[in-house]
């Protein structure tokens, strides 16, 4: 299970920054970092990257020299694949939320829209080491997910809402929801949860390592990055007026308050099996990775993330 560590001494940060993230102001809020850092004396290199899969590139290769922090500017998309990079390492990441739903961050209680204050966390010092999950395909594919793996109805309205530029924050999320309920289709899910197993249609199925996604929806809201487990909610698709109940339902979810619908089944385990006819997406903090049939699983202690001490 996960844990928490003091004391993580702070002399030298390497600072990674997604130029793309917020609409272009991940580039503005790294350099805003950068000269937080250097006013509190700790030595920093800024390493702007293409895109999020450059920049965790270099991020890997920077976790490997003698920095005491590999700090990223970005969204959870740029979290994950920075600490997808930094995994077997052993140096510990620091997050500037600068994206669209930054829930690592909110679950973490890292200073959402204060860079100076987020700094400020990583310069004193504490870490504490968290879960990941897994979600691995046929193919051997596999990639890890610090937060939320969406499939069916909820990972299509993320699709959606990568593609729009308007609006932005958890209203975008809203709208891609109400467009997407116009082409409602529900899929024949077989689920496993460790030893439990269900057969049933339904709207969406996900897997959560932290309690929310998406900007704060609270998808599985009894989640914990720090219990060696993984938590899953499944929507059972409604066998009268799916449309309007979805769209009573899914709202819901910004309050965690879904799970008392009798729509709505929550499970907890280790290893959860996902198979569903047609296919359904599958996305992982965010970013779209591909599509059911997948096996998830919980990675225990594998991340060592800069945050406050837990209350």
């Amino acid at each position: 299970m996960g844990s928490t560590s003091h004391g993580h001494r702070v002399r030298h940060t390497t600072v990674l920054a997604n130029p793309h993230s917020r609409h272009g102001a991940g580039r503005a809020i790294a350099e805003r970092a950068v000269r937080e850092f250097e006013a509190r004396g700790i030595d920093v290199e800024l390493i702007i990257g293409r895109d999020a899969q450059d920049a965790a590139e270099r991020a890997a290769k920077a976790a490997r020299t003698d920095t005491d922090a590999i700090v990223v500017v970005g969204g959870d998309g740029s979290v994950r694949l920075a600490l997808e990079a930094t995994v077997d390492t052993g140096t510990p990441v620091g997050v500037i939320p600068a994206g669209t739903g930054n829930d690592v961050a909110r679950n973490l209680g890292i200073p959402l829209d204060d860079a100076a204050a987020a700094v400020e966390v990583i310069a004193n010092g504490h870490t504490r080491t968290v879960d990941l999950g897994r979600v691995t395909f046929p193919d051997g594919r596999s990639s890890l997910f610090a937060t939320v793996a969406a499939t069916g109805f909820d990972a299509s309205v993320t699709a959606r809402a990568i593609g729009m530029p308007w609006p932005k924050g958890q209203a975008r999320y809203t709208i891609a929801a109400l467009l997407e309920l116009i082409g409602l289709r529900s899929r024949h899910y077989h689920v496993r949860v460790d030893e439990t197993e269900l057969d049933d249609d339904m709207v969406f199925a996900s897997v959560g390592n932290t309690t929310s996604y998406g900007g704060g929806m609270q998808i599985t809201p009894a989640a914990s990055m720090v219990d060696g487990s993984l938590d899953v909610t499944l929507a059972v698709r409604p066998s009268r007026f799916a449309r309007l109940t979805v769209a009573k339902v899914f709202p819901t979810v910004f309050s965690g308050r879904h799970v008392d619908h009798q729509m709505v089944r929550t499970l907890r385990g280790r290893e959860i099996e996902f198979y569903c006819d047609p296919p359904a997406l599958v996305s992982i903090d965010g970013d779209l990775v591909g599509e059911l049939p997948a096996t998830f699983e919980v990675v225990p202690s594998a991340a060592v993330i800069f945050a406050p001490p837990a209350e």
